[in-house]
């Protein structure tokens, strides 16, 4: 309880010196331990804004189910989530230097800018480009194809970023999945937008200099992705996620594939329960006791036949398509 008061006397201290027009100044001028003091006040206020105004809705569109709220948010999107709130804290202290009466109305006027100017200030700090454009050199290269110059544009942008690919360097399955959209071509899967990243890669280092600057170093500011050596067991890693976390986290990231899957060959006039039957089975249906994703805290896991078992009961099937054709008639 004491806590919690002291959080909401800090707030109020962030709220009356916005009021008087001192809030900037103060934070300027103040100690390490006031400006920490200010800024937990500041975080209090700010962090609901940025969740409902820039989270929610941003995860909304991408379809994850991590859009429900901050305890549900996936790793990634966690580690997005607390930049935008640092870049709106740093905005607020920067900027609030006149008298501010209502300041959530003033924060929410702002925050599109200051997350924007956060997440460019993050890429000039590893060295990418702020605003990542396909040089005009690169697309002649590229012959001109769009997929290709498209490609480019995202690994530009993939570099300057702080997600990692889990295992690998870059994140071939949603390449893969924007593909498929971007030509219509659905047979292209991760080989092919590996091949591709290569041709792209081998394009971009016509330009070594450029090359090194604006792709290499960046990338090289990144998480290393995890890798296996065959042949040499690997030791037992510290757990710092309890397992169900880990478990709920890709459930999340297998489901937000599977809705997108629906809706699209939903749009193209697929039949229902047979493109459900065959997302629920390609998306799902590869899991096996490795991920042990049924099972409950501490219990053995199941037989990975489950999801086959699930969707071959009609009544369980005609449910699962009822419940997909509401969730996406509600986005």
């Amino acid at each position: 309880m004491a806590d919690s008061q002291k959080q909401s006397a800090d707030a109020d201290r962030v709220r009356g010196l916005a009021r008087q027009g001192r809030l900037a100044q103060c934070f300027r001028h103040a100690s390490v331990e006031e400006r920490r003091l200010l800024r937990s006040g500041a975080f209090e206020i700010v962090w609901q804004l940025v969740f409902l105004r820039i989270t929610q809705p941003l995860e909304r569109r991408r379809r994850h189910l991590c859009a429900k709220g901050v305890p549900w948010l996936a790793p990634d999107c966690l580690d997005r989530f607390h930049h935008d709130v640092e870049a709106v804290l740093d905005d607020l202290f920067a900027h609030a230097d006149v008298p501010i009466e209502n300041l959530e109305g003033w924060l929410v006027r702002w925050m599109q800018r200051a997350t924007v100017d956060g997440y460019r200030r993050r890429r000039g700090e590893r060295g990418a480009p702020q605003r990542p454009r396909v040089p005009k050199s690169l697309i002649a290269a590229l012959g001109g194809e769009p997929w290709m110059v498209e490609l480019a544009r995202l690994i530009l942008d993939w570099v300057g970023t702080d997600a990692t690919a889990g295992g690998s360097l870059w994140p071939l399955a949603v390449w893969a999945e924007r593909r498929a959209r971007f030509t219509g071509d659905q047979h292209g899967g991760e080989s092919t937008v590996s091949a591709e990243v290569e041709t792209v890669l081998a394009a971009m280092r016509r330009r070594p200099g450029w090359y090194e600057r604006t792709v290499e170093a960046p990338l090289g500011r990144k998480q290393a992705p995890v890798s296996f050596s065959a042949g040499h067991p690997e030791s037992e890693p510290l757990a710092l996620v309890a397992q169900h976390e880990r478990d709920d986290s890709l459930l999340q990231e297998l489901a937000a594939r599977a809705i997108d899957l629906v809706e699209r060959r939903m749009t193209a006039g697929e039949d229902l329960h047979a493109l459900v039957t065959d997302v629920l089975t390609t998306v799902f249906g590869e899991l096996t006791t490795e991920h042990d994703l049924s099972r409950s805290p501490g219990e053995d896991p199941v037989d990975p036949d489950r999801v086959a078992a699930l969707i071959s009961d009609r009544k369980r099937l005609d449910h699962i398509v009822a419940t997909v054709v509401d969730l996406l008639g509600r986005a």
